[in-house]
Parts: structure tokens; sequence; C-alpha cells
């Protein structure tokens, strides 16, 4: 897969799934998710978005439901939220013990961990949208992968 041509946006690529009562994507190389996400969600779907990432930028997460981006945060930057309803999961982080009640201050120590961190902000995230993917879902499933940009080369060989 070509990732990079000077002058062109990259190669991108999706692949999908079903498991339970769950569709799902994952994107690699140049995503578009992000620019779709409030089309995505029309028609009262509920579409979570988690990029990952490593401490900086930080992995973020989004949420948009019947066509509308809700709200958004960056992990272990939580105190910077987006999106029309930015406080939507405020209370979930409070009593997680990651934000005060006036979500401006931290709670967790400065010195903790960035992973325990994220793991933390992703529970909330999990029990608040109850997402719950199988692992096997995810190995042991061949997912159908389609180009959302780019001229992606869709052949593992050479």
């Amino acid at each position: 897969m070509t990732w990079y041509r000077p002058g062109e946006r990259g190669d991108g690529v999706v692949r999908v799934g079903e498991c339970n009562d769950w569709s799902f994507a994952v994107e690699y190389g140049d995503s578009t998710g992000d620019d779709l996400l409030a089309e995505i969600s029309r028609d009262g779907a509920e579409v979570v978005r988690y990029v990952p990432m490593q401490e900086h930028p930080p992995a973020s997460v989004d949420y948009a439901h019947d066509g509308v981006f809700l709200c958004g945060f960056g992990l272990r930057e939580e105190v910077w939220r987006w999106g029309l309803e930015p406080d939507l999961l405020l209370p979930a982080l409070v009593e997680a013990g990651i934000l005060s009640p006036d979500g401006k201050t931290y709670l967790p120590p400065e010195d903790e961990d960035y992973r325990t961190g994220y793991r933390r902000s992703l529970g909330v995230v999990e029990r608040r949208f109850g997402l719950s993917l199988p692992r096997g879902c995810l190995e042991d499933a061949r997912l159908p992968a389609y180009a959302v940009c780019g001229t992606p080369r869709m052949t593992l060989d050479g």
C-alpha cells in the first residue's frame, strides 16, 4: 500500500465487520472517518470513533448520534472537550475519578502513567456506550477491505 505521494492525499483503506449487534470499521492509512462522522450517524445511528496515538497528540474519542457530532476529547486531555454537547460524558469522567465536577481539574496524580489514564478514560466510553466486541471478532474474522481514498494496492503480495 502506498501511503504518501508528494502533492496528493495518501491512501486509505477501511475494513468492516459485524459481531453480535455491532457494526464496526477499522481504518488504515489516510483516514476519512472524521470527515464523515456526523453523516455516518444519521437515521438514529450512534458512532463512537477512537483514534489511537501515543502520548502526543493524544488518542481521542468522538461521538455522534443521529447526524450530529455531539462530543469528543483527547485521552489524558479530557479538560478540553468539544462538540455540540462537550460535557455529555463529564458526569462519567467525574465518577471515574478523572476530572473534578467543574470539568477543569484533573484528579489522578500528574505522574500517573499515560497508559493507565488511557485505560480509565476508555473504560468510561466503553461503559457509557455499552461497547464490547469479543477479541475473536477482530482476530479470527476475515474482514472485507474497501479503498476510501487514494489508490491503495489491495493485495498483500509485492
